[in-house]
């Protein structure tokens, strides 16, 4: 499998500090009724630094999060 980028090693640009986040969200490759895109997207527009996704019994997901990752905002991926 080539490598895609995603997910990155380490977030740039962050230091030690309180960030604002969801630990837990789904999106359609689960059980979820939002795309990746449009949670991102909600999560940007409410100030969020991060989300943290938690799709039940797939990693199909993982290469749609890659591209809404950015230095000022971190995806994390749970399987």
């Amino acid at each position: 499998m080539p490598d895609s980028g995603f997910p990155p090693v380490q977030a740039r640009g962050r230091g030690a500090g309180w960030y604002r986040g969801d630990c837990h969200i789904h999106s359609v490759y689960s059980d979820g009724e939002l795309t990746p895109e449009q949670l991102a997207a909600d999560a940007r527009t409410v100030g969020l630094d991060f989300i943290a996704t938690t799709e039940h019994n797939s990693a199909n997901a993982h290469s749609a999060w890659g591209r809404h990752a950015a230095d000022d905002f971190l995806v994390l991926l749970d399987e």
